[in-house]
């Protein structure tokens, strides 16, 4: 606890000193909601006092400096975001409504805490503080980082062969499909980096390879297919963004351009992957694999929403909803520890309710708006400030999307982080192109 206590001051010490800086700490620091205790009786976790006191300290500056820009900030997120506006709106409304209808208030608004309340608080400080593409590119840098410090752990307990029961690597997060949705987005991120128009010197790309292999080999031995899959359509997206025609392709294949070359190397990889016996047996275990299971997950999720079409059930109380469903079924499940439904568009009906939602597909529908009104490719200046960050940012969402149907990519700390860290830097990059 008191090395808690100092870190946490000197967290607090970057923060008076360099807000910015101390975004970059919290984007590389993401795990850190691991570390968990109680401060008057109240759960919380390190990256939750983190973001409490980055947002003290921004908010007494704002108001001790220039407390006008607090209204700026947010006209400007009204006059060109409201159809975010309103899905932000709609989708605390809608968890606010399903949490006062829990059956479990304690847990519902622990979750309502810290899986939305906290980062949207992160959020508001991001879109304030970070303003031009330098600030982006190093709050993804910051985040490349964290998954290769968070990969390198994980080869430690690979080496150790501290697996699951079932031969796949989790490290210290709670699932191997924790650990496949944290490394994910990061190895986009640093394929982007690889793939960029724009001149890299021979170390970077050393540094960006050696760090993609890094991440590539836990991210392997989680097995997590969902986050392949999510990964392979992230990727054909990415590379159809770099605007590269098949000569192109094929020229760099004959003069073994490291970019592509390493491109070649990830799609190869996954092949073999996704034709190992593992996925076979996925495939082929009749009526016993995880797909089943899921299938079985899903008609649960369908059958409670029947029940409660309107409110939903509550944040945090799939569980005890999913385990009492069993009786509907002639079949018994074939899992029974299920804290969420494994997807992520059942997960915010179920526990934000039909308004919820509404409010989450109204966010979807802006970014990608957005992503389209960024698109600067359709422009004469191939140089336009920062349409590379608007792909990445486009290909980090895509894969959350795409893993997101057959697992729960948000309901988690870190991973509810990370949704809000990428919709601020869809606005930061609308702000820079205006």
């Amino acid at each position: 606890m008191e090395l808690t206590i100092i870190f946490l001051f000197i967290f607090t010490l970057i923060c008076i000193e360099n807000i910015r800086h101390s975004i970059y700490a919290v984007v590389f620091l993401m795990p850190l909601y691991l570390l968990r205790f109680s401060i008057f009786g109240i759960p919380t976790t390190v990256l939750e006092i983190m973001i409490y006191v980055l947002f003290l300290v921004w908010i007494f500056k704002k108001i001790l400096k220039q407390y006008h820009s607090i209204y700026y900030d947010t006209v400007h997120l009204n006059r060109n975001n409201k159809m975010l506006l309103v899905g932000i709106s709609l989708l605390f409304l809608g968890l606010t409504i399903s949490t006062s209808n829990s059956s479990d208030l304690r847990t519902s608004l622990g979750i309502f805490k810290g899986w939305f309340f906290d980062p949207f608080l992160f959020f508001i400080v991001f879109i304030s503080v970070i303003k031009k593409e330098k600030h982006l590119i190093i709050s993804l840098k910051s985040w490349l980082a964290s998954g290769v410090v968070v990969s390198l752990i994980s080869i430690f307990y690979l080496l150790n062969n501290n697996l699951t029961f079932d031969g796949r690597l989790k490290a210290f997060f709670l699932s191997p499909n924790h650990l496949a949705m944290y490394l994910a987005p990061a190895f986009l991120i640093g394929l982007f980096f690889l793939l960029n128009k724009k001149k890299v010197s021979s170390i970077k790309y050393l540094v960006l390879s050696i760090s993609l292999i890094i991440i590539l080999i836990p991210l392997y031995f989680t097995y997590s297919y969902g986050a392949f899959l999510g990964i392979f359509v992230a990727i054909i997206y990415l590379f159809y963004k770099n605007n590269l025609s098949f000569s192109q392709r094929w020229k760099s294949i004959a003069t073994i351009n490291i970019k592509y070359s390493i491109f070649l190397i990830i799609i190869f990889a996954s092949f073999i992957f996704i034709t190992s016996n593992r996925f076979n047996q996925i495939i082929n275990s009749e009526n016993r694999s995880s797909f089943h299971s899921r299938l079985m997950v899903w008609n649960a999720s369908v059958e409670i929403i029947k029940d409660n079409p309107f409110f939903g059930i509550g944040p945090g109380t799939f569980q005890d909803a999913y385990l009492l469903y069993s009786e509907k079924f002639e079949k018994p499940y074939l899992e029974w520890a299920v804290p969420q439904p494994h997807n992520i568009f059942l997960a915010f009906y179920l526990q934000t309710g039909i308004i919820g939602f509404a409010g989450f597909i109204l966010i979807l529908l802006w970014f990608f708006n957005r992503r389209r009104d960024g698109d600067l490719s359709r422009l004469d200046n191939k140089d336009a400030i920062n349409q590379d960050a608007i792909n990445c940012v486009s290909t980090i969402m895509i894969y959350i999307l795409i893993h997101g149907l057959v697992d729960t990519t948000y309901w988690k700390n870190d991973l509810a982080f990370m949704l809000w860290l990428i919709i601020g830097m869809m606005i930061v990059s609308k702000k820079i192109n205006k």
